[in-house]
């Protein structure tokens, strides 16, 4: 039998669901270096240094011109290059356990014992100055690597005492070294003195001993990531001497087995923490076995203030006390809440405390969250008394309600609605023609995103109408973006022929002049299977080419449009011709661009 802590080291070894592509707008930007006082700790250039002679700003975007595969090359030059060159590569580093981590990790350590040593300084210009974002997201095949630990049939059938050895040195290793070694970095202020933001992404258990060296840390951003709670001990978070000063903060603690302990009270304790300066929220856990909910501190007195928040997330399977709505939103005229995601039908202390929440003076954006199409009756109060939103996104509204109530409640009172997204639930497979003519009269629509049928897999059941959709989005002069979601087709398919359902339009990959192509020489020899995928993924880029020139002709101010998992620029010609431009080079479901375009636009995203 597994101990406690094996079982928690082979947590780390289960492969993640990686599901469709979903890499379109999600490039990770490089950090912007930091300037050279301030990484080399107040030392100044060494004298023989020649762009010692030009003022610091000038010397930092010569720099920053340097290509990424010659900064190897420029850290040999002198130790003034070599810290200038590591502004850049360890402006951000990720620790997944691999020999590169596990070397840097090696490196904090000593830079924290000399400085230690020697009141917080150290000889040399150190990489802990440099540092300004981690991730920590550990990778099962580091850990296979080095331990011979691994989740397969093979590791399973070895005998058992030689099972338990491996994993008892794995367990030492990492839980006995690796993982203290990490609380300790994090929890000096002194190691890491730019430190900016943490995203912890490992499956394994974390504890007291990790939360108390996080809220030590000088971060302004944090991401917990589906990150499990270990041994808790009754600490004292709530302590007046804590000075965190967060900003963001993505919480997505979970519970998923008998033995994991609630989640409640780490909970509690994190949100009340980071209250006076949080500015950003991304409430997002869940306890799959237990019935509780995340309580407000027992006396009113203690109740956290979040008098900085703008930005607000709770993601439906959260559970929590609904009187943590009236902390977080702060209802009345002196709101901060800027942009606000929730499901407002989640139960019925819920419903009434949007029914009687009121107008939000800062309110712009407005996700309506309804996974299970549970809209049948929400509180429309709340929505009419902030008819000055300029986005919303309704996810899985009821279809009677959208055509009766919603839409002709936009088409009264909200003047300054710019953007739009309406998801229709999952048993309806197309667009209603009454919600098409509603829309069509929002003409202060700048970017509109529509959504029907299966919502998740391979299969969609969206065979959308081209030709009634550019009937509606005619009327809407100064439409810039248009992106329709989970869209399959029929006319492209010969599928009564085939026998095809336009279901399996992405599976089948139907080619129309199969006949012709396989008689073509190229296809005589090689994968023919991967040459006739290749070549319905161009008949079907250039029908969706295609259309999009249709639609940019159509809409004057057109600049980008989704269709078909195709996202593409619109280029005008001197003469004004449409040209579409695949943005990418294979299908993407863009899940996380569109959710940031039509939504928060400024959330990690980890679902």
């Amino acid at each position: 039998m597994l101990s406690s802590q094996h079982s928690d080291l082979m947590r780390l070894m289960l492969p993640t669901f990686s599901g469709t592509k979903d890499d379109f707008g999600k490039e990770i930007q490089d950090l912007c270096p930091l300037s050279f006082d301030r990484i080399n700790e107040g030392r100044p250039f060494s004298s023989d240094f020649l762009l010692s002679r030009l003022p610091i700003e000038i010397t930092w975007h010569i720099v920053k011109q340097v290509a990424k595969e010659d900064l190897g090359n420029l850290a040999l030059v002198n130790r003034d290059c070599r810290q200038l060159a590591r502004s850049r590569q360890f402006a951000t580093i990720e620790l997944d356990y691999s020999d590169r981590a596990i070397s840097i990790l090696d490196t904090l350590i000593k830079e924290y014992e000399e400085r230690f040593e020697n009141k917080d300084k150290t000889t040399a210009p150190s990489i802990g100055a440099c540092i300004r974002k981690i991730t920590v997201a550990t990778k099962p095949e580091w850990i296979t690597q080095h331990h011979k630990v691994e989740s397969s049939e093979e590791f399973l059938a070895l005998d058992a005492g030689v099972r338990h050895e491996r994993l008892d040195q794995a367990c030492e290793a990492f839980f006995g070294t690796y993982r203290p070694k990490l609380n300790l970095i994090i929890s000096n202020a002194q190691v890491l003195p730019r430190l900016e933001s943490i995203v912890w992404a490992d499956t394994a258990p974390v504890d007291g001993t990790f939360f108390n060296a996080v809220i030590s840390s000088n971060i302004r951003h944090l991401v917990l990531a589906r990150v499990p709670l270990g041994k808790w001990d009754s600490l004292d978070l709530l302590s007046r001497s804590c000075e965190w000063r967060l900003e963001s903060l993505y919480l997505s603690m979970v519970s998923v087995t008998k033995q994991d302990p609630p989640i409640g009270l780490a909970t509690c304790s994190l949100l009340c923490l980071a209250s006076p300066t949080l500015k950003s929220l991304t409430w997002a856990s869940f306890d799959l076995h237990s019935k509780s909910v995340v309580q407000l501190p027992e006396s009113v007195n203690e109740y956290p203030s979040f008098r900085k928040l703008q930005d607000l997330r709770v993601e439906s399977l959260t559970r929590y006390e609904p009187g943590w709505l009236n902390v977080l939103i702060q209802p009345g005229g002196f709101s901060p809440i800027r942009s606000l995601e929730i499901d407002i039908c989640s139960n019925e202390r819920v419903v009434d405390f949007f029914c009687k929440c009121g107008y939000l003076p800062k309110l712009e954006t407005f996700v309506w969250s309804s996974p299970d199409s549970k809209m049948s009756n929400p509180p429309l109060a709340f929505l009419q008394a902030n008819s000055h939103l300029r986005k919303l996104k309704i996810d899985g509204a009821a279809p009677g309600l959208l055509e009766d109530k919603v839409l002709p409640l936009l088409c009264r009172q909200f003047a300054s609605l710019t953007s739009l997204s309406i998801r229709w639930p999952e048993n309806l497979d197309h667009v209603p023609q009454s919600a098409l003519e509603q829309i069509s009269s929002l003409q202060g629509l700048q970017q509109l995103c529509l959504s029907t049928g299966c919502r998740f897999g391979w299969k969609h059941s969206w065979v959308i109408d081209h030709g009634a959709i550019r009937n509606c989005v005619q009327h809407l002069p100064d439409l810039r973006k248009l992106a329709f979601s989970r869209d399959t087709y029929a006319e492209q398919v010969p599928h009564a022929q085939a026998g095809m359902d336009p279901a399996h339009y992405y599976e089948d990959k139907t080619l129309r002049n199969f006949s012709n192509l396989i008689a073509r020489p190229y296809f005589q020899e090689g994968d023919i299977s991967k040459k006739l995928e290749l070549a319905w993924e161009m008949q079907h880029r250039n029908d969706m080419v295609a259309l999009a020139a249709e639609y940019a002709e159509t809409l004057a101010k057109l600049e980008w449009i989704f269709l078909g998992q195709r996202p593409m620029r619109i280029d005008r010609t001197a003469t004004g011709k449409a040209k579409p431009v695949p943005l990418s080079t294979d299908r993407d479901d863009c899940w996380t661009y569109l959710k940031q375009l039509f939504g928060r636009g400024n959330d990690y995203t980890f679902e």
